[in-house]
């Protein structure tokens, strides 16, 4: 089973934490810092943290291992990049589960070079674990400096194999049938700097879901929920609550997104 980190109340209501890859849940132990009032559940993925002696298998096979692993006492998501992917697929499998979801940084499929990127992948997967490089990607991120420890951290607990097939399973990655039957009210978050693959896929997702939003961190990339904790927290907080968003948090309109509309702040 998968290896969950409670922090906060026993008793208050409770989101899920999924991260990215080559991290591990504890790097959002700050967001739950923020989060006070919450119970946070923070997920190690397959061959990551204490979960990396569980084999990688798919992203189907995660999200499946996710909601095996979770409580029915939670009532949200929270999701970055790799982990966005499973918390997608995780209201495909369970549709009414869920009451709010938080997901940042993921596309809808159709990315480019998808053989190059595989390769890519193998080839960074013997070095994801050197501290050193896990210091620098940090560093070149931008992650505030009060994580960049743990971060280095969960990088070095990654298993390589882990690490080329998950990002394989992203490069492969098409939206799950079955979002159009989810009753979640879901959020899809990114950095207003993301790739445009990301920027331009938000409108295409939330077309895909009956109650979805979408919004950009202002002048932020994919790893803004690192670079700046505490609005994430807040917008996590306001999205759960059904409040109005934090400064510094942008909504995406629906409908097709032009190249100017991406360059505005």
């Amino acid at each position: 089973m998968l290896n969950i980190t409670a922090l906060g109340p026993a008793h208050a209501a409770a989101i899920a934490v999924l991260p990215g890859v080559a991290l591990y849940g504890d790097v959002f132990a700050p967001v739950a810092q923020h989060l006070p009032d919450t119970r946070s559940l923070l997920v190690d993925l397959p061959g990551h943290g204490a979960s990396r002696d569980i084999p990688w298998r798919s992203i189907t096979d995660t999200a499946q291992a996710a909601l095996d692993a979770l409580p029915d006492t939670v009532t949200g998501i929270a999701a970055v990049s790799l982990g966005a992917y499973v918390g997608l697929t995780m209201l495909a499998l369970a549709p009414n589960r869920f009451q709010h979801a938080l997901l940042s940084g993921i596309h809808h499929g159709d990315m480019p070079n998808p053989r190059l990127m595989r390769v890519v992948s193998w080839a960074m997967a013997p070095f994801i674990s050197r501290p050193f490089l896990a210091r620098r990607n940090a560093t070149a991120m931008g992650v505030a400096p009060g994580i960049i420890d743990s971060y280095v951290a969960g990088a070095v607990q990654t298993r390589p194999r882990a690490f080329a097939r998950a990002t394989c399973d992203v490069v492969d990655f098409t939206l799950p049938r079955g979002l159009d039957q989810v009753s979640t009210r879901v959020l899809i978050a990114a950095g207003s700097k993301e790739h445009s693959l990301i920027l331009e896929g938000q409108a295409t997702i939330c077309a895909a879901l009956p109650n979805a939003q979408a919004c950009r961190a202002t002048g932020l990339g994919h790893g803004w929920p690192a670079q700046d904790i505490g609005l994430f927290a807040a917008l996590l907080r306001a999205h759960a609550l059904g409040a109005q968003w934090p400064d510094g948090i942008a909504q995406v309109p629906s409908g097709p997104i032009s190249q100017t509309t991406l360059d505005a702040p």
